[in-house]
């Protein structure tokens, strides 16, 4: 019996219908299934932890390890990716990974991210960038990724990610020759620091030699010259102080003061018993019982002169040319004294010794009687 003409385009259609819709549900079941079939690189078995998690829980827990490249050479980078699909509702607590010496150790910290979720679940994925450190099959000695669900924890298991590890050595090192070690670099000394004890050598003793020439060179000119008696020496004074015309120029007390010094000078030079440092009492109190000195203008002189010096009495033009004469004269006078002295010794001393010629006797060492 035959099927009418529009009876079989019926079935027909209903057969393709079925087909369609059968596909669509594969499809769509594949499509389901697809993220757990990439997670199962390296399937990792959950456990449940201590207390104890429902068989439901458990299930509804999937991870999977990714260790990309699968071979590598010590010391050479690569990457474990840790990815686990967990209920919506489940914390997911990542392991700190803080130990250098481990076999595989962390290069970088963990890059987390979120991957695709629906209404059955969610994705976590975590990125190690990890270095091996050993040779062969090395595995993590990491610990567990653990995910809580209400009141249950599932421990994930991370100890079975492993990679296999070449050595950078070739298989036959017994006729390997090593390099010979490099010398060591030479420190770069800057050439102030070499020299600079040498340079501070020299200029202490630069210091010392021009310190030696500064004393030496007044002895120098003064003995290159004739030696000046005190008169002299006096007199010489006077004249460079008369051509400094300081009188003339307004400072009449510094005109009369230096003229009372260069008196003092010869005084102290003539007479051991006189000094510069004394004062005008105390030269006087040394001076009192020479008769050579004209005492009374030698006070008179140093009164005045005391009144300019320490109480600032102003003097007039004239005065200090006075005070400045008078200083002279002074000098003059006691240098004439003082040679007619020396004169009248020298006469006795020849008389003395034509005395000693004539007796034979000896001659008296002692100062005449007669001189001042």
């Amino acid at each position: 019996m035959r099927m009418p003409r529009d009876g079989r385009a019926s079935y027909t259609a209903c057969r393709t219908r079925r087909r369609v819709a059968k596909c669509t549900w594969l499809g769509l079941l594949a499509a389901a299934l697809l993220p757990a079939a990439r997670i199962h690189a390296q399937a990792v078995t959950p456990r449940p932890s201590g207390s104890g998690a429902a068989p439901s829980v458990r299930n509804d827990v999937q991870a999977g390890i990714v260790v990309r490249p699968d071979t590598v050479t010590v010391g050479d980078p690569f990457t474990i990716l840790v990815r686990v699909r967990v209920p919506v509702a489940a914390l997911v607590r990542w392991p700190a990974l803080d130990d250098t010496s481990a076999k595989i150790a962390l290069r970088a910290p963990m890059q987390r991210r979120d991957g695709p979720s629906d209404v059955s679940g969610r994705e976590e994925i975590a990125e190690f960038e990890v270095a091996a450190w050993d040779t062969g099959r090395v595995t993590t000695k990491w610990p567990p990724v653990a995910v809580i669900v209400g009141g249950d924890t599932v421990n994930v298991s991370l100890a079975e990610a492993g990679v296999v590890v070449r050595s950078v050595l070739s298989a036959d090192t017994t006729e390997h020759v090593p390099r010979p070690a490099k010398p060591v670099f030479e420190q770069e000394v800057p050439w102030w620091q070499r020299w600079w004890l040498a340079a501070l050598v020299l200029a202490a003793l630069a210091a010392l030699a021009y310190l030696l020439w500064s004393r030496r060179r007044p002895v120098a000119l003064s003995a290159s010259g004739p030696r000046l008696g005190p008169y002299e020496h006096a007199m010489h004074a006077f004249d460079r102080l008369d051509r400094l015309a300081l009188s003339d120029a307004g400072e009449h007390g510094r005109a009369s003061v230096l003229a009372i010094d260069i008196l003092r000078g010869y005084l102290s030079a003539r007479m051991p018993m006189t000094s510069r440092a004394q004062t005008s009492a105390e030269l006087l109190a040394s001076v009192g019982d020479d008769t050579r000195i004209p005492l009374t203008r030698l006070i008179q002189l140093l009164v005045r002169t005391d009144a300019v010096k320490f109480a600032r009495r102003r003097v007039t033009h004239d005065e200090a040319r006075a005070m400045t004469s008078e200083a002279r004269v002074l000098v003059e006078s006691v240098e004439e004294v003082e040679r007619v002295r020396r004169a009248h010794a020298e006469a006795m001393t020849r008389a003395q010794s034509a005395r000693v010629k004539e007796t034979g006797s000896r001659p008296d060492r002692r100062e005449p009687s007669g001189v001042a």
